[in-house]
């Protein structure tokens, strides 16, 4: 019976719901951008534009024009003006910053810091965790606080918690990290899937 039934029934909810929710969740996506373009276009009286799909691609033209836009160094100028007057508001700042430093993330294009690595978190009796070096260098204000000479340079890390959109930010000296050759989407699917997730293609990572 159990062969018969549960297992087939199992391995065919294995196959397809993870396809159902990505279809869902990409469905959902495109359906919001689709919605904020036949807003623009109601809003600026276009509405003879109004057909399936137009609002997916008005968003899509709006992109690209900002992005080209951007390439102008008076837009980027203006551009970081409006920014940085935004960011004065104190509940927006947090918002917004937190926002773009995330998308910041996962943006190819920017030479950035991040670097995968193994935590020795074994004295705290959490044993060896994969962290990312967020950055080498912490804010002046904490700097002054945590600092200890006795344990030499701290390091800026981010912890991801598997199944969870969240993680802790911890500050660890450079005795307790070993440096990964390792991508960080790769190292952040199999955080967040708590070891699932595997690239059995990929070479195993050496720590440096």
């Amino acid at each position: 019976m159990k062969d018969l039934i549960i297992k087939p029934l199992l391995k065919g909810a294995l196959v397809v719901l993870p396809i159902l929710i990505t279809a869902w969740v990409a469905w959902s996506a495109l359906k919001w951008i689709n919605s904020l373009g036949l807003s623009a276009i109601t809003t600026v009286g276009l509405d003879f534009l109004n057909f399936p799909g137009s609002g997916l691609i008005i968003m899509l033209v709006i992109l690209f024009l900002v992005g080209w836009l951007l390439k102008f160094s008076f837009i980027d100028w203006f551009y970081q003006r409006v920014e940085t007057a935004v960011m004065r508001f104190p509940v927006i700042k947090t918002l917004y910053g937190a926002v773009k430093d995330f998308a910041n993330m996962f943006d190819k294009s920017k030479d950035k810091n991040q670097q995968v690595a193994v935590v020795d978190l074994q004295a705290q009796g959490m044993g060896m965790m994969i962290g990312i070096i967020t950055s080498e260098q912490l804010p002046s204000k904490i700097a002054d606080v945590v600092n200890d000479n006795s344990t030499g340079k701290l390091l800026t890390v981010y912890i991801p918690m598997s199944y969870m959109v969240g993680g802790f930010t911890l500050f660890l000296p450079e005795s307790k990290i070993k440096r990964l050759d390792w991508s960080f989407e790769k190292a952040m699917r199999f955080a967040l899937t708590a070891g699932v997730s595997q690239d059995s293609q990929a070479e195993p990572s050496k720590a440096k």
